[in-house]
């Protein structure tokens, strides 16, 4: 017999933890089965932990699990092998499962050890002890925070299998962590912290977490709400953190348990139909596999072909919904083992009740199938199921009725339109610039590998160095070429370097400094940062820090230590001129005109700018604050000013106001005291509109003709939208610029924040405020509506012609959405 000692995995954090939708913890790969225990051999043996002998309230002593602030015993040995005990029947009464567990023994009787502790941990961990379920108890902690390296404040237990037969994939042994430290003061009976032993024993017969409605108890809130079924559609609960749902409605095996509650006391006990059909699909017995349904199907993305794991996929009873709910994660039988997977099996099914099925995400993080987000919208399963959302609306719900068994077949497709504007999300990667001929996109995943991302080929690639870490970056029209900071010579300091995507040759380019210093930030250190590159790359511009005062130090806001630079393409660097009043803290270049003619720059949120090589104080003149874009050859700047957008004729000096978002109509407006300005009947919109004027947005690119332009409008207090601005149609704010063209990807993830365009302004890159996640937008086409017809136009030109000629923006069908 082959042995093979499994990776631990923490089983429940109380602070954050992973969640999985129920299914296997461990999946024997040689056979793409579960590790199981071998249920034929009869009850697997549990062996328990003593514990430190410690004074009693009585004047005695006795075996400890929790020791009281004063030093005496608060839960005695004998109180946690009851709890233990207890547990123990909990998986092992269920009726549809042939695992049987039972008490047979202490681990003093089977390896000498009479309490399990920091200093003698590593005979039970790293050595193989026997057959059977080892549970030690960790009464102050210090296994947790010693052995394990947790804090014991963090972390309420740990259990696995941690041995198996790798030939047949049967295990042999478990083990489980009960922390004894963290038990609440009232909890005088354990019956609180009960909840935690039943979890922990679930993952150690090779059960991982799952969701069905622990996050309607746990997790919602009134900024945060959940729902037991599809948003926004009839007969939908909504839940807000208040009032709570029964506590014995949450599942054992969600990751979060409230040992200071009743959720404890409740979660101890297993009564909710997804931890029930859960132990029964690992050790089923005749009867389940005979008298229950199931659900048997495959979610694809919207081209009906690419399968999509990490999905929690939903059933749950019309006529008794927070008891009979029955969850499985896309693909958790491979978990990510084999590749894309939307496979899902849902049995334990009850005859002749009626069953929707609907697709959610999980919400507290993932393991061992890696959860995802929902690329479309949450939708119900219906007969007509397709992933045409003019066809196929979220709510179309067809409920599912089966007979003892019998197994349904179902295909889920995410709803989306396959012509049109495509929005594709690239989860886990911030990008930072797009080349202007729209195929290729430069950014970071991973704090700070860089990657190149190929719209074409829908494909990344990351330098070959595998250990470079750069700050962002910036690339030419063609994408032949990028600018990075990276430390290249390992001294702790990130320099600027010219990267050629071709070779993947990194060139250093000069700074201020001779590498001898820079300023900190969360990038780390840097002599020198590139903010943007002209078309050919021959011109690079950014931020350089010098050591004025001869100190050591680079970064003395006032002093000019922190100043704008331009490097050619020799990577030789030229210090730009300023001239500005008062107090300057620093000052850099961050735009260039694709020609190279022009740059933009800021000094804190005041915009200056070179023409030609002379300097212009955009603040002092214009009162443009924040950032700017402008087109390919700097003759037309937008610029962010108190009284909305201006578009700056450089050539000429004339302004045109154009505007932006609408209070009201585009963002509400949330007082910190009044509450939404919008809604409340002492304002309004008409006076938040004539009082605060436009919405102000805050220009983040331009298309080299200046029809299209991007930015972003709102804060942290309001919340962040994005905006976009057609020449001579006006503003249109990102949520019904997605909304109206049919986008309903978006309606998850709606981008907030475009970052960049293409050249010719149909594609666009953007990001979500406060994520790691970029979109791929492709605009290429887009449609509107005329005279009831949809009709699909070349963007932006012929689109911007069409609606001036009296067609509408958008889909006809989702004109009002």
């Amino acid at each position: 017999m082959k042995l093979k000692k499994l990776n631990l995995a923490i089983g429940l954090a109380v602070v954050a933890a992973g969640a999985q939708a129920g299914g296997p913890l461990y999946i024997h790969e040689p056979t793409m089965q579960p590790y199981k225990w071998d249920t034929s051999k009869g009850d697997i043996p549990v062996y328990t932990d003593g514990g430190p002998m410690t004074p009693t309230k009585d004047g005695g002593e006795a075996q400890a699990f929790t020791v009281d602030y004063d030093g005496t015993v608060f839960l005695s040995i004998d109180q946690a092998n009851a709890i233990t005990a207890k547990a123990v029947a909990e998986w092992s009464n269920v009726e549809t499962s042939t695992l049987r567990m039972s008490i047979q023994g202490t681990i003093e009787e089977q390896t000498g050890i009479a309490d399990v502790n920091e200093t003698n941990v590593g005979q039970i961990y790293a050595t193989e002890n026997g057959y059977g379920f080892w549970v030690n108890y960790d009464t102050d902690g210090q296994i947790l925070e010693q052995y394990f390296g947790v804090p014991k404040s963090a972390v309420l237990g740990i259990a696995f299998p941690e041995w198996a037969d790798e030939e047949t994939g049967e295990i042999t042994e478990a083990t489980a962590l009960m922390n004894g430290w963290f038990v609440d003061v009232n909890d005088t009976n354990g019956e609180m912290v009960a909840g935690v032993f039943t979890h922990e024993f679930g993952h150690a017969i090779n059960m991982s977490h799952s969701q069905a409605n622990g996050h309607f108890s746990y997790m919602a809130a009134g900024y945060r709400p959940y729902y037991d079924g599809v948003p926004g559609c009839s007969n939908v609960n909504q839940y807000t953190g208040w009032p709570k749902p029964a506590a014995d409605t949450i599942e054992t095996m969600f990751p979060f348990i409230n040992v200071r509650g009743e959720q404890g006391r409740q979660q101890a006990m297993i009564s909710v139909r997804d931890d029930i059909v859960n132990i029964s699909d690992l050790y089923p017995t005749d009867a389940y596999k005979t008298q229950y349904g199931s659900i048997t199907g495959t979610l694809y993305l919207k081209d009906g072909s690419t399968e999509y794991s990490g999905i929690n996929m939903v059933a749950r009873n019309l006529d008794d919904p927070m008891y009979d709910v029955i969850t499985q994660q896309s693909g958790n039988q491979t978990q990510g083992l084999v590749g894309p997977d939307g496979k899902f099996t849902i049995n334990g099914l009850q005859p002749g009740a009626r069953y929707v099925l609907y697709t959610d995400t999980i919400k507290a993080g993932g393991y061992p199938t890696r959860q995802t987000a929902i690329v479309s919208e949450a939708e119900y399963w219906n007969e007509g199921e397709s992933s045409n959302p003019a066809h196929d609306a979220a709510c179309d719900v067809t409920p599912i009725v089966l007979q003892a068994g019998e197994s349904k077949q179902v295909e889920m497709y995410f709803n989306g339109y396959e012509d049109g504007i495509q929005y594709t999300p690239l989860v886990e990667a911030f990008v930072t610039d797009m080349a202007k001929n729209g195929q290729r996109s430069l950014g970071t995943v991973g704090g700070g590998i860089p990657f190149i991302y190929d719209a074409v080929q829908e494909s990344f690639e990351l330098h070959p160095e595998v250990s470079l870490r750069s700050s962002g970056g910036q690339m030419n029209k063609n994408a032949t070429k990028a600018a990075v900071t990276a430390d290249l010579d390992g001294n702790g300091i990130k320099n600027p370097a010219i990267w050629d995507l071709s070779s993947h040759k990194l060139t250093p380019m000069q700074d201020l400094t001779g590498d001898s210093c820079g300023g900190g930030s969360s990038a780390g250190v840097q002599s020198a940062t590139v903010w943007d590159m002209d078309d050919t790359g021959d011109t690079i511009v950014g931020l350089a820090y010098k050591d004025v005062d001869a100190d050591g130090a680079c970064q003395r806001s006032g002093t000019g230590e922190i100043v704008p630079v331009k490097w050619n393409k020799h990577g030789e660097i030229e210090e730009l001129s300023y001239d500005l009043p008062g107090y300057v803290q620093w000052v850099r270049a961050d735009r260039i005109s694709g020609s190279g003619d022009v740059i933009t720059g800021s000094s804190t949120y005041k915009q200056v700018a070179w023409i030609d090589g002379q300097f212009r104080d955009l603040y002092s003149e214009f009162g443009a604050r924040n950032s700017t874009a402008m087109n390919h050859d700097g003759s037309v700047v937008a610029l962010d000013t108190d009284t909305g957008v201006k578009l700056w004729n450089t050539k000429t000096d004339a302004l045109e106001d154009i505007g932006g978002l609408t209070w009201c109509e585009d963002m509400d407006y949330n007082h910190f005291f009044l509450g939404n300005l919008c809604t409340n009947p002492r304002f309004g919109p008409e006076f938040v509109q004539s009082v605060f004027g436009p919405i102000r947005v805050m220009p983040t690119d331009m298309n080299e003709d200046g029809t299209v332009l991007v930015g972003r409008a709102g804060s942290f207090f309001t919340g962040f939208i994005g905006a976009v601005y057609l020449k001579d149609v006006g503003w249109i704010n990102t949520r019904d610029f997605f909304n109206k063209q049919g986008v309903v990807e978006a309606s998850q993830w709606p981008a907030d924040n475009p970052l960049a365009l293409s050249g010719k302004g149909d594609q666009m890159m953007a990001n979500l405020a406060g994520a790691t996640i970029t979109f791929a937008v492709d605009m290429e086409t887009a449609f509107v509506c005329d005279g009831g017809e949809d009709r699909e136009v070349k963007f932006p030109n012929q689109l911007i012609a069409e609606i001036k000629d009296g067609a509408e923006f958008g889909r006809c069908a989702h004109l009002n959405d």
